[in-house]
């Protein structure tokens, strides 16, 4: 039997008698928690286990390995553990960064932001939460690429949320950019900072309606928009094209990913994401971005891209196939969130 020192004894009990400490005592006098302390899991209390089933199986299977990860955020969980999303969506800088020869990440952890450059200009996608943060922010970020913000000519809302077009107003004074959104989605901007769930913001200056199909043109870039509703009813998407060092890809800007909020919103996305399928295929997009950085891993991405060796492929760069399963899993995971609410498509 080994023998043990005084010392190490004396040590040993010392832990033993740490380890005992009520919870009380460990929280320096602190009440100890409840069960009721802890975030839960969304419930749904009317949800039909089955159905959920059989279209989370579907959305796993067209994920795959590759897709996972953002059939996973998603389908589960956005919707059942929003406590863990928001620990990782928090606001906080990131490292801007070149995407594509046109195209920059100058957003937020928890929001994305990009600009495309054209030979006549800047174009701008989303504007962060406020104008703050456009100023710290977005702003600097630009400036980092190389972008000047005075070249801004055009800035593109994807939707009527505040953290899209937060800074929207602001930039718009500063610098005489012209705002583009949908019909619905300007209505929705101002109604929601007259005194809706934004009234803290202010709204930019009604400017540019763009139609579904509508084209905007600068410089040698034109940009095709779509009406793509679901996270809101006038949800402005985008493809257009890029180069990777001369390589042409074509990208696809969901402007919705986060998926529909309530029934009505769940129900238009999903002919809304069968049609954008449909649209990107037509074109040819092969490129995955969204705007949230959660939504397509793009903070890693990032990182990536800025560590490339030679040779490395754009990981931006999913393929036609890819993109098209990604858009497919954004519809079956708004048939997973109809069955926990207990309702089928």
């Amino acid at each position: 039997m080994k023998r043990v020192s005084l010392p190490a004894a004396a040590g040993i009990v010392l832990a033993l008698l740490a380890s005992s400490a009520s919870p009380a005592q460990e929280a320096g006098g602190a009440p100890p928690r409840t069960v009721a302390d802890y975030p839960a899991p969304t419930s749904f209390p009317r949800a039909n286990e089955a159905a959920v089933a059989q279209h989370l199986s579907a959305a796993r299977k067209i994920a795959g390995a590759d897709l996972f990860a953002d059939m996973a955020h998603r389908c589960i969980m956005s919707p059942v553990y929003p406590v863990r999303v928001r620990g990782i969506q928090f606001d906080g800088k990131i490292t801007p960064t070149k995407v594509f020869d046109q195209l920059y990440s100058v957003g937020q952890n928890a929001v994305s932001a990009y600009v495309l450059k054209t030979s006549a200009g800047l174009i701008l996608f989303d504007t962060l939460d406020n104008a703050d943060e456009a100023k710290a922010l977005l702003v600097p970020n630009m400036e980092a690429m190389g972008l000047d913000p005075r070249q801004l000519k055009y800035i593109v809302i994807t939707h009527g949320h505040g953290d899209h077009y937060g800074g929207a107003d602001w930039l718009q004074r500063t610098y005489g950019a012209r705002v583009i959104a949908s019909a619905n989605d300007w209505d929705m901007m101002e109604k929601g900072s007259a005194n809706g769930p934004f009234k803290d913001l202010v709204a930019p200056r009604r400017d540019m309606v763009m139609a579904d199909g509508g084209t905007l043109t600068l410089g040698d870039t034109s940009i095709r928009f779509y009406v793509t509703p679901g996270h809101t009813p006038g949800t402005l998407s985008a493809i257009f094209p890029v180069t990777d060092h001369g390589q042409r890809h074509i990208v696809g800007f969901n402007g919705g990913t986060g998926g529909g909020r309530d029934e009505v919103g769940l129900r238009a996305s999903i002919p809304a994401f069968k049609r954008w399928g449909e649209l990107t295929r037509a074109a040819g997009v092969d490129v995955l971005i969204a705007n949230h950085p959660l939504h397509a891993g793009t903070i890693e991405k990032e990182e990536l891209l800025r560590h490339a060796m030679p040779g490395d492929p754009n990981p931006f760069v999913v393929g036609a196939e890819t993109y098209q399963r990604y858009v497919r899993i954004q519809a079956e995971c708004a048939r997973v969130q109809l069955a926990r609410m207990g309702l089928s498509e």
